[in-house]
C-alpha cells in the first residue's frame, strides 16, 4: 500500500525552504527516513519528490540538495473566552 492513501486530508506541519521558496509540507514517514509531501502532491495521488533521510539532509527524486531546510510551522495557541476566564471565583 501507498503511503499516501492512508492520508485522509492534506495537514502540512513544515514549511520547505529554499532561496527563493517556501512550500508547505507534510511529513510522513518512509523506510528511508520523512517523506516530504506537498498539498500538489497529495491531491494528485503521487508519491512524494522530497524525502529527508538522517544524518544525510533533503534529496529530491534521489539528489541531494544545497540550501534547503524546513521550518516547522507555528502552532495556533487557543485562547479561553475572557467571560470564562473572569468566573472562575
Amino acid at each position: 500500500m501507498r503511503f499516501i492513501e492512508v492520508l485522509i486530508m492534506f495537514h502540512p506541519t513544515h514549511l520547505l525552504v529554499s532561496r527563493s521558496r517556501k512550500t508547505p509540507v507534510q511529513l510522513v514517514p518512509s523506510s528511508s527516513g520523512l517523506m516530504l509531501l506537498t498539498e500538489t502532491e497529495f491531491q494528485a495521488g503521487t508519491d512524494a519528490a522530497f524525502e529527508m533521510r538522517p544524518r544525510l539532509g533533503i534529496f529530491c527524486k534521489g539528489v541531494p540538495l544545497v540550501g534547503y531546510s524546513l521550518q516547522p510551522l507555528p502552532t495556533p495557541v487557543s485562547v479561553a473566552p475572557a467571560s470564562a476566564a473572569g468566573q472562575s471565583r
